[in-house]
């Protein structure tokens, strides 16, 4: 275990083996987390641990990845989550963080994914919510596409 960050982490989610490294990819998860909640008042923000969660009553506790917070809302609103992300997220040429949100959600209701776009970094095969497999294939074009 490194422990550089504070975290305690000894490996990254999933959602950090998506697309590029940097800085700024938790904060447009993060974002995009918070865009989908929103009818909930909940807002996220990156942290060197993962990220902190606010509700309409206040801090609700940090959560380690992107999942866990998915899997919360989840848990508050099961169905309400999946038509918020049937509703709001559009079927093809998402920006890179809405759609490893997408992936996180569609996970929870499926068992294989397929998430497709422009990072040419090869194709990953990684694991959401501990069970469910997603492929993450290379493609060209500008948006990404889950199936």
């Amino acid at each position: 275990m490194c422990g550089a960050c504070g975290s305690g982490r000894v490996r990254a989610p999933w959602e950090d083996l998506v697309g590029a490294p940097g800085p700024r990819g938790p904060a447009r998860r993060a974002a995009a987390l918070t865009r989908l909640l929103a009818p909930w008042r909940w807002t996220v923000a990156a942290w060197a641990g993962g990220y902190t969660v606010t509700g309409p009553t206040g801090a609700l506790a940090p959560a380690g990845s992107l999942d866990e917070v998915v899997e919360r809302a989840w848990a508050a609103r099961p169905q309400c989550l999946r038509e918020r992300w049937e509703d709001t997220a559009p079927a093809q040429e998402l920006g890179l963080a809405d759609a490893v949100v997408r992936a996180s959600v569609a996970a929870l209701y499926r068992e294989h994914l397929v998430l497709t776009g422009p990072e040419p970094h090869g194709r990953r095969s990684l694991v959401v919510h501990g069970d469910v497999s997603v492929d993450v294939v290379p493609r060209p074009g500008t948006g990404w596409t889950l199936d």
